[in-house]
């Protein structure tokens, strides 16, 4: 009996740490998200738009699957406002085969340096976010509460 007590314990236990890492992963991405200022051209809502620098595509409807996304985050999108946020990109060929030196005297395209760089571990949690929070979802209040941590207005 005190076998079974303790079994069913440790069953409970070890449940709640899953579920409650997978959403631990999933907030992560939604701090990068903060951190990385990916809301001044995407907006808080992910929906993009005009801003800054020209409109930023919707994370909401985008076509791109999880490895596209991790390599437009990483890289970025030359010749555009979107900056690469991979510190190693462009100094070696992993962003579309190019480097840093393939751009010497073409300032138009050459890619932008975002603020805040990421690593790859962040870049995959974020690529996370967007994939399981936005991507073809509707704003919703459950993302509202998610973003703002507290019912607003």
């Amino acid at each position: 009996m005190i076998f079974k007590n303790v079994l069913i314990i440790f069953i409970i236990t070890f449940g709640f740490i899953l579920n409650s890492n997978s959403q631990e992963k999933i907030d992560y991405g939604l701090k990068v998200y903060k951190k990385a200022n990916c809301m001044g051209c995407h907006k808080w809502h992910g929906n993009g738009g005009p801003g800054y620098g020209g409109a930023a595509m919707s994370l909401r409807t985008t076509g791109l699957d999880e490895e596209g996304l991790k390599i437009l985050i990483a890289c970025g999108r030359p010749g555009t406002n979107m900056p690469f946020f991979d510190k190693k990109a462009y100094v070696d060929d992993r962003c579309f085969g190019l480097k840093f030196s393939d751009f010497e005297g073409d300032e138009k395209n050459r890619p932008l340096r975002a603020k805040a760089l990421l690593n790859t571990r962040q870049i995959n949690q974020l690529t996370d976010f967007i994939v399981n929070d936005l991507q073809g979802k509707k704003l919703n209040k459950e993302y509202c509460l998610k973003f703002f941590g507290k019912p607003t207005r």
